[in-house]
């Protein structure tokens, strides 16, 4: 049987060496031809170029990696990726890490702080040229202390004290959703959050809700922790029925929930109790996932830019793992808007 030696050299990843002898040059001059060196003239680029085309040459990536001491690999922590917040979040950074030259390498914590120490550890020894935290479990020391001095971090969407961070500005953000419930004629107004919020982000936006109700005259401020779907809550501090919050003659009239996720939630419970969405109940969220703009939804939110936060997040990385930023950690804050759907309505 007659076999063609070309095409069996063809059948198997092409090497350096094929290349070379193909374009009748040395080694060297291929590697140099493959990085963009320069000294290398335009006849011999074109002939090496031809060569690697003909024969399906690839570059072995993890060699070159080793040589430059660390890999265009980017670690990016998640949270819970039941939020749809996380998911398109992380889509994002994919797709602006890959702008750059950086492939994305993903952990997932589900909110866990254990699990998101050994997560790290695995993209550590992954060797990730630098870590995105979508998610932060607040855990710093512990987490500080595992990356301290080993590659450069970036809080995206989430915060800590030790690294860059992009982030929206949580308080005015809270407190846009309260003004916009409250110049709806809306006077008694709790606030809903969901253990997956990181705390921190958590406390800013009660904050910014309790300095709306502070200056407009109204409160107490009223806070309701849920898991959603359970019918329980705790309520400042106590254990109650929810649906017992949303009735009766001394019941809210709105909710400014945390995240998208806990307001959607909360329009189903509303729903199984035959509550209507916005005549008896109002409902604001936070983040404003695509889910959020789906007709049937159709909620009021507070919207995280993502696009500019994923953008300004690998920038900043980028920028330290190839030394052009060297100043100290430095907080970016963007700027939120209020999206106004079919979930919020004038108090009757």
């Amino acid at each position: 049987m007659h076999t063609d030696e070309n095409v069996l050299r063809l059948r198997k990843p092409a090497t350096i060496l094929d290349v070379a002898l193909e374009a009748g040059v040395s080694k060297s001059t291929v590697s140099n031809v493959v990085r963009g060196a320069p000294g290398v003239s335009e006849a011999t680029r074109h002939s090496v170029r031809g060569a690697i085309e003909r024969l399906g040459y690839r570059p072995n990536v993890i060699a070159r990696q080793l040589v430059k001491r660390r890999t265009q690999i980017l670690g990016v922590v998640v949270g819970d990726l039941v939020n749809p917040f996380f998911a398109e979040m992380a889509k994002l950074i994919e797709r602006h890490a890959a702008s750059r030259g950086y492939t994305a390498m993903f952990c997932n914590t589900e909110g866990d702080s254990q699990s998101e120490l050994e997560g790290v550890g695995s993209l550590l020894a992954h060797r990730v040229a630098g870590i995105v935290f979508l998610a932060f479990s607040g855990e710093s020391r512990t987490m500080r202390e595992a990356l301290e001095h080993q590659v450069p971090v970036i809080f995206v969407a989430c915060s800590g004290e030790w690294g860059d961070v992009v982030s929206v500005d949580d308080v005015q953000g809270g407190k846009v959703a309260t003004e916009h419930l409250i110049a709806a004629g809306h006077k008694r107004i709790a606030y809903l959050s969901v253990p997956e919020l990181e705390e921190r982000s958590d406390l800013m936006r009660l904050k910014g809700y309790a300095d709306a109700l502070r200056a407009a005259g109204l409160g107490p401020p009223l806070r309701i922790s849920w898991s959603p779907p359970a019918d329980q809550a705790v309520v400042d501090g106590e254990p109650r029925k929810l649906v017992e919050v949303l009735t009766g003659p001394d019941r809210v009239t709105a909710v400014f929930a945390s995240n998208d996720f806990a307001a959607i939630y909360l329009q189903e419970l509303a729903d199984r109790y035959h509550l209507g969405v916005p005549g008896d109940l109002s409902i604001v969220g936070f983040d404003d996932i695509a889910m959020s703009g789906l007709a049937r939804i159709a909620l009021t939110t507070v919207a995280q830019p993502r696009e500019e936060l994923a953008r300004l997040g690998i920038e900043t990385l980028v920028a330290r793992i190839e030394g052009k930023l060297t100043a100290p950690p430095q907080t970016t804050l963007v700027g939120v808007e209020l999206v106004k759907r079919m979930s919020t309505a004038h108090l009757a």
